[in-house]
């Protein structure tokens, strides 16, 4: 089956495709066998949630879900990301390993996924009985662990309020620096999780891959960040969900708020520096929601195409994904209404999704 498309990047002129299998083909290879009308709109390779957990529902679920929760929930939650636009993900963590086995099923029922599986912290330091608790000496080691699994990344946590001492570094910069030498050699990012200003530093100085959260940056962290790459993922509707939970007067709340302003003052520095800054949506809106995050973002000192960058084309980039409108490519393309560049809103309701080559969904 060859059918015809017409794909129309911002900015960019409209040409010509057709979809046969899960790839882009030439014009000229065959017959066309039908004709999709999408010169209208406007193409995307795919919109990207860079902090994703597709093992849970809500942040509630966490206590007490099973390794059978895990798996439904997973197969659930990447379809709803496909069905949002959302053809990339990085899933920053579960309580187990056993969310890994998503990245067996076929690429037409999910998205393009980069995944860590079971998250580290310190005994202590994250919730009760989730992910792996292990002290500084043990970090590396369980690093290297992790590292000769499935998952490409690994998630630490960075930093967790103690009861009656209030936000404590899990790890030093020397046990991070390990942990983060053990998974580079096994060609394994690290990813960390920093909300409170105890947790920033050891992240930043250990050259961790992608600071998440990370509201206590600082301006002299920026430009770090930029000279080695690394990601920086606010996740600010999410924090700002915490912040509702906690209740807004609370010692936490005012904290994280503090840290909101913050960033509101660090983005617009971010993106004249060239910091990759990313979406991701943390469990604080449904699956497959990430513009949503992406106008938060734009709402707190992103321009709009520095936002729409953060939720597409640099998740491509900064993952290693290739997609291009092109023959021989992945087959994979989201169409939207309106010019994103000018109207982020618009990436809230795709028009049409082809994952693979497959037609997820037509308006």
């Amino acid at each position: 089956m060859r059918t015809l498309i017409t794909v129309r990047e911002p900015g960019r002129d409209p040409i010509p495709l057709v979809v046969e299998g899960d790839q882009f083909a030439d014009l000229d290879a065959g017959p066309i066998d039908a004709e999709v009308p999408t010169e209208s709109l406007y193409a995307l390779p795919g919109l990207a949630d860079c902090h994703a957990h597709v093992s849970m529902e809500n942040l509630g679920q966490g206590g007490s879900i099973t390794d059978d929760d895990i798996r439904s929930n997973c197969i659930k939650n990447v379809w709803m990301q496909v069905e949002g636009g959302v053809l990339l993900i990085a899933d920053k963590g579960s309580s187990s390993d056993v969310s890994l086995e998503i990245l067996g099923t076929p690429a037409t029922t999910r998205p393009e996924m980069q995944m860590a599986g079971r998250i580290f912290a310190s005994p202590g330091g994250y919730y009760p009985g989730y992910g792996y608790e292990t002290d500084e000496d043990g970090l590396a080691e369980a690093v290297r662990a992790a590292a000769a699994g499935s998952a490409s990344w690994v998630k630490i946590i960075g930093d967790w309020p103690r009861k009656g001492l209030g936000p404590q570094a899990n790890y030093g910069v020397t046990a991070l620096r390990k942990a983060v030498d053990v998974a580079h050699a096994a060609d394994r990012r690290v990813a960390v999780h920093t909300m409170a200003p105890e947790g920033i530093r050891p992240a930043v100085d250990a050259g961790v891959d992608s600071i998440e959260h990370g509201l206590f940056l600082s301006a002299n962290d920026l430009p770090v960040l930029a000279a080695r790459n690394a990601a920086w993922v606010p996740t600010i509707l999410g924090v700002e969900s915490i912040i509702g939970f906690l209740g807004a007067d609370s010692s936490g709340g005012k904290l994280l708020a503090h840290g909101i302003q913050n960033v509101r003052e660090l983005l617009p520095e971010a993106e004249q520096l060239g910091v990759t800054v990313l979406a991701g949506t943390d469990l604080a809106v449904p699956h497959g929601k990430v513009a949503l995050e992406a106008i938060r973002l734009h709402e707190l000192g992103l321009s709009k195409r520095a936002a729409l960058h953060a939720v597409t084309r640099a998740a491509y980039d900064y993952l290693g994904v290739a997609r291009s409108f092109a023959p021989g490519a992945t087959a994979d393309v989201v169409f939207v209404r309106d010019d994103p560049r000018e109207h982020l809103e618009t990436l809230l309701d795709p028009v049409m999704i082809i994952r693979s080559g497959w037609i997820v969904m037509r308006d």
